[in-house]
C-alpha cells in the first residue's frame, strides 16, 4: 500500500532523529572506552617481585577483595624480564588514589603494586616513600 505524502515527511524525521540517537550512543561509547583506558608509568628489564616488599597480609586482603584497585591497571609499570614467561605488569595505587581500602589498611606516602589483582594469586607490593628499589 502507497503512503501518503504527509506520513513521508514524518517517516524522513524519524530516521533523522534515529541516527542522531544512534550518534549520540557511538560518541558516549567512545568516551567510555576513552575513560577506560591505562597509563604506562614506566618499563623495567627486571622481575617484578623488586618492586616492592611483598606484604602477605595484603596479598590476602586483596584475594578477598578488600584491598583493591578501583580501575586495574589505570596506572601500571611493565616488565620484561629475563628468561621466558617474566613478561607482566603491575598496578599502581596509592591513598586516595585508584584504591579500594573499605578497612583504612593504606598508609601515607606508600606506593601499592598489584600483580594479578581480581585473581586468587594477587601480591601486594609495598614501597613506601624514601625506600630504595631492590637491586637487579
Amino acid at each position: 500500500m502507497p503512503t501518503s505524502r504527509a506520513t513521508r515527511p514524518l517517516s524522513g524525521l524519524c530516521l533523522a532523529l534515529a541516527a542522531v540517537a544512534g550518534l549520540s550512543l557511538f560518541m558516549a561509547a567512545g568516551d567510555a572506552v576513552a575513560s577506560e583506558r591505562t597509563t604506562l608509568y614506566g618499563l623495567t628489564g627486571s622481575t617484578f617481585r623488586k618492586v616492592g616488599t611483598l606484604d602477605p597480609a595484603l596479598s590476602r586482603s586483596c584475594r578477598e577483595g578488600m584491598f583493591n584497585q578501583i580501575r586495574k591497571d589505570r596506572l601500571y609499570i611493565g616488565y620484561f624480564g629475563p628468561g621466558p614467561g617474566r613478561r607482566t605488569l603491575t598496578g599502581i595505587a596509592k591513598q586516595g588514589f585508584n584504591l579500594h581500602d573499605p578497612t583504612g589498611r593504606a598508609e601515607p606516602d606508600t606506593t601499592y603494586h598489584f600483580h594479578n589483582d581480581g585473581y586468587s594469586d594477587c601480591l601486594v607490593f609495598v614501597a613506601r616513600e624514601g625506600d630504595r628499589p631492590n637491586p637487579p
